[in-house]
Formats: structure tokens, C-alpha cells, sequence
């Protein structure tokens, strides 16, 4: 079982448990809803600390496979062993490539999409939970553009802002901005919807372009 983790950044209430259960062969359908029951149960157990509990399976062959880059690299760079054999001791260094960058934020689009229609809807307190929750996807996002040419691992949202800032200096506002809406929910809907979309789009349309330049 392996937590994956964003370092020394992990905060009381605010912060999602992701964990990653690893098994040897598939499982069925029975023991997949039993997994997706027991997370549930984790999350309202521990509703004190975390937001929510989440659990991911993976299966062995698959992600030991040296073919599979990314699944090595995100075990090896991004979890700690919370149970079990830790393997990550056999992965890694891994130098920083565009299809990690792509596997970890190349749904920005969709990611819009979803949350604009969202946004339409939302009662006060999902547009809060929603505009934060997209606020550090779009921050994520913005650091997947330029990890490859910084060669800099981090899981930390303001670690993350500041690789960003250094290459597009012209958003630094913008990203001032979506931290202080994670510290601090919006509440002003049209500022909101506004800034995601235009930003959201600027994501999309130049992601690939921009995670595929090396330093």
C-alpha cells in the first residue's frame, strides 16, 4: 500500500489521503466495490483530518514493467510505503519527460469543461470546494508546462508557482491570485468563472507545446 504524497504540505482538513493499493492479479467486481466501500468508510473516519480518503488500485506486473515509465516514476518520486514490501528502491532517479508531465495534467481541457458546467449550478458551498479544488489543478497544470525544461520534482502547490513564475514572470499575479483562493475560498462567482476560463483555455491550447520543451 503506498500513500501518494505532496510533501510538507499536508494540512488538517484541507488535504485528500491518496492511497495506492497494489495486488498481484485483477480483482472482480465484488472486491473492486468492496475497495471503493472501505474508502468511503476511511473518509468518514477520519473526517477530522482529512478531506477525503481515496483509493487507487494498481497491480504489480503493470507497474514494475520497465515499459511503464510513468508508473515507475510516480511510485518511486511522488509515494512513501504506508504497508508492505516498498519497492520503490528498485525504480528511479527519473529524469523529468514530457509524458510525465502529459500523465499528470494533459486533461486540462476536460478538467474545464467539467468544472465551468459545475460552477453554473453550484450551491455556495460546492462553488467553494469546486473553485479551490480547480484552483490547484490549474497551479499543477501550469507547473506539468515547464517540468521538463526545470528538471525540479515537487509536489508542493507554492514550490510549483514559483517553477511556473520563473519561466512566465507575466503570471505571477494570476497565481497569487488561485493561492490565495485555496488559503481562502471565493465567493464572487463572476471573477471565478472568469478567470478559469480564460486561463483554463490558455492551459489547454498551449499544454502540450510548452511540456514538451527541454531545458
Amino acid at each position: 500500500m503506498y500513500g501518494s504524497v505532496a510533501r510538507g504540505e499536508a494540512v488538517v482538513l484541507k488535504s485528500d489521503l491518496d492511497l495506492i493499493a497494489m495486488f498481484d492479479g485483477k480483482l472482480s467486481s465484488a472486491k473492486l466495490a468492496n475497495l471503493k466501500k472501505l474508502a468511503g468508510e476511511l473518509s468518514q473516519k477520519y473526517r477530522s483530518l482529512v478531506r477525503e480518503v481515496g483509493i487507487v488500485v494498481a497491480y504489480y506486473d503493470y507497474t514494475v514493467s520497465p515499459s511503464n515509465y510513468y508508473e515507475n516514476a510516480f511510485l518511486k518520486e511522488l509515494c512513501v510505503c504506508v504497508y508492505g514490501e516498498d519497492l520503490r528502491d528498485r525504480f528511479g532517479p527519473y529524469k523529468l519527460t514530457s509524458e510525465i508531465a502529459i500523465r499528470f495534467n494533459g486533461d486540462i481541457c476536460e478538467a474545464l469543461t467539467r468544472t465551468l458546467k459545475r460552477l453554473e449550478t453550484a450551491s455556495n458551498e460546492d462553488f467553494k470546494k469546486f473553485s479551490q479544488g480547480f484552483a490547484r489543478k490549474l497551479i499543477r497544470t501550469y507547473y506539468s508546462m515547464v517540468m521538463v525544461r526545470s528538471q525540479i520534482w515537487s509536489t508542493r502547490l507554492h514550490e510549483q508557482s514559483e517553477v511556473f513564475i520563473h519561466h512566465f514572470p507575466d503570471k505571477e499575479s494570476i497565481i497569487r491570485t488561485l493561492l490565495n483562493w485555496i488559503d481562502e475560498p471565493p465567493t464572487d462567482r463572476e471573477a471565478v468563472y472568469e478567470l478559469f476560463k480564460i486561463e483554463g483555455e490558455w492551459a489547454s491550447v498551449n499544454f502540450t507545446h510548452e511540456a514538451n520543451i527541454s531545458s
